[in-house]
């Protein structure tokens, strides 16, 4: 089936033997945290919270301070999205964690770029980056990321994000940033309500968010919901990485997402971070087609939505439609 990611992290979806590799050659001045065992600290099992979950990257980012690492990152991301075909993904990453070995932000940005190119060109997978800022990083910081990405507008670079731990983290605090990412005509998406804090989603839409990264908690903001629907604002949902952090699902179908299907609210499907939780696309619409008894057209349905909501122009979408409905309409899943 040809599927489209919309919210993957480029240092949440290394392959475990990179890790492996990396980790034995990576200078101390990278900053790599000692731990007796390693997978365990990237990997760890069961619940935990958004700040928990987060702590993991403390270990993949050290790992990618050099233009060659990061390079193998993006093509081997993009490659194994092209195993399981994925037709068109958006990337994301914050540049300005990966220039602890004196990098330039330009370079970081330029050696992502260069690893997904070199997959399109092999593969055939389609791609485009998102530069994210971090919520409890300063405003400067913010800025430099969106200036950072206009840089890059015409390279492959197709928006901004913003994410990080969400407590005593107001988006608003980064309104300047994302005003200057309107004015430089870059599309916005806002990690919100992801472990917490629904009011955070608001304050997303009023930064003019064209996208919600995870809104879980969305369903506790009834004004909000109400305007996400009435806006048509995606979603880009991550079953296994929500189920990992939400704190109020047992199973995948205590997810919300079957109410925001219902109240007309467009639900795109994704991995978040394929190392940390453990997973791929083909993964998560599984399940999500079990939980919720999807049938043909509720799957048909949610990728068209992923389709339609990626930051692409019209005639891009177009042709990505265009193999999704030809699957449709020769296959049976």
């Amino acid at each position: 089936m040809p599927k489209v990611e919309l919210h993957v992290h480029l240092d949440g979806s290394l392959r475990w033997e990179t890790v492996e590799e990396l980790a034995r050659t990576v200078p101390p001045e990278a900053g790599l945290p000692p731990t007796d065992n390693l997978r365990q600290a990237v990997v760890p099992e069961g619940k935990r919270s958004l700040e928990d979950y987060l702590a993991s990257f403390g270990f993949t980012v050290p790992l990618l301070q050099t233009p060659s690492a990061l390079e193998r990152a993006a093509y081997e991301l993009c490659a194994d999205a092209a195993a399981e075909n994925v037709i068109y993904l958006e990337v994301r990453f914050a540049p300005l964690l990966h220039t602890r070995l004196d990098l330039k932000p330009r370079d970081v940005v330029a050696a992502v770029l260069a690893g997904m190119h070199r997959a399109e060109e092999k593969l055939g997978v389609e791609s485009g980056l998102i530069l994210t800022a971090l919520k409890q990083e300063t405003t400067e910081h913010s800025i430099e990321t969106v200036q950072l990405a206009a840089q890059f507008r015409r390279d492959g670079v197709v928006g901004v994000d913003l994410a990080g731990p969400e407590r005593q983290f107001p988006p608003l605090k980064h309104r300047k940033a994302f005003e200057f990412a309107h004015d430089a005509g870059l599309h916005v998406t806002i990690h919100a309500g992801e472990g917490c804090c629904p009011e955070q989603i608001k304050e997303a839409l009023d930064l003019g968010a064209e996208r919600i990264g995870h809104g879980v908690y969305l369903f506790q903001a009834p004004k909000t919901e109400s305007r996400v629907a009435e806006l048509g604002i995606p979603l880009e949902i991550c079953p296994t990485s929500n189920l990992q952090v939400s704190g109020f699902m047992a199973s995948y179908a205590d997810h919300p997402l079957g109410r925001y299907i219902e109240l007309g609210i467009p639900v795109t499907i994704n991995t978040d971070n394929r190392l940390m939780s453990q997973v791929d696309l083909s993964h998560e619409f599984d399940v999500v087609a079990k939980a919720f008894k999807f049938k043909r057209e509720s799957i048909q349905s949610l990728l068209t939505n992923g389709v339609q909501a990626a930051f692409l122009p019209e005639e891009r979408k177009e042709k990505l439609q265009g193999r999704v409905d030809a699957f449709f309409s020769h296959r049976r899943l």
